[in-house]
C-alpha cells in the first residue's frame, strides 16, 4: 500500500510597502511654536513638526486641464489669524503616491511644495522644498460625489530667504511628517 500526500499553497500577494512611512522624532532640543485649531467642518489635516502637532484646514483644488491638482494646508494662530501655509500642486487626480521633487511650481511634470510662515495677510518667512530629504504625498481617496479628498504626507522645507528670518525662533529646515489630511476640492 502506497501513501500519497498533496501540498496545497495558496500564493500570498506581495506586502504593499506604505508611501508614506511612519517617522518617529529624533530632534530633542528644537521646539516649534504651534497653535491649535480644530472646529473646522469642512476639512482638516495634520501632522508632527519639530516635536509639536499642528493642525491644519485643509482645501484642495482642480487645475483647468481637469489633470492635475493642488491642496493648501493652512492653520491659524490662537487670534484666528493666518499662521502657517503649505501648498503641494502638480499631482494627478487620481489616488496614488507622488514624490514630491520640485521648487518650481510651473514645472507641471513634477509635484510641488512651499511653506510659509505668517502673521495673517503678512508672510514672514519662506521656505521652499529641501531637496535632499524624503517628500511625499499619497492622495488615498477622491470622492468625486461630496468633493473631498484624504491622504498622508511627509515633507521638508529649507529657509529661502536671501535675507535673515524674520521669525528667528523658526528653524532653518522644518520638517511635517506623519501628515494626514482630509478636506473639500474646488474644480
Amino acid at each position: 500500500m502506497g501513501l500519497t500526500c498533496f501540498s496545497c499553497q495558496k500564493e500570498m500577494p506581495p506586502i504593499k510597502e506604505p508611501c508614506v512611512e511612519f517617522e518617529t522624532i529624533t530632534d530633542t532640543v528644537t521646539k516649534v511654536l504651534v497653535y491649535e485649531k480644530k472646529d473646522w467642518p469642512e476639512g482638516y489635516g495634520m501632522a508632527t513638526k519639530i516635536n509639536s502637532l499642528t493642525w491644519f484646514k485643509a482645501v484642495g483644488f482642480i487645475y483647468e486641464n481637469k489633470s492635475l491638482m493642488g491642496i493648501k494646508l493652512l492653520s491659524v494662530d490662537s487670534d484666528n489669524n493666518l499662521a502657517e501655509d503649505i501648498s503641494i500642486s502638480n499631482f494627478k487626480v487620481i489616488s496614488g503616491c507622488y514624490v514630491v521633487t520640485s521648487t518650481n511650481l510651473s514645472e507641471r511634470t513634477k509635484v510641488y511644495a512651499d511653506y510659509c510662515s505668517h502673521y495673517g495677510d503678512v508672510v514672514i518667512d519662506e521656505y521652499v522644498l529641501d531637496t535632499t530629504a524624503i517628500n511625499k504625498i499619497e492622495l488615498v481617496q477622491i470622492d468625486t460625489i461630496n468633493k473631498v479628498l484624504e491622504g498622508n504626507f511627509a515633507i521638508s522645507f529649507v529657509n529661502a530667504n536671501k535675507r535673515p528670518k524674520r521669525n528667528p525662533f523658526e528653524p532653518n529646515k522644518i520638517r511635517l511628517f506623519n501628515g494626514y489630511f482630509k478636506g473639500v476640492y474646488y474644480e
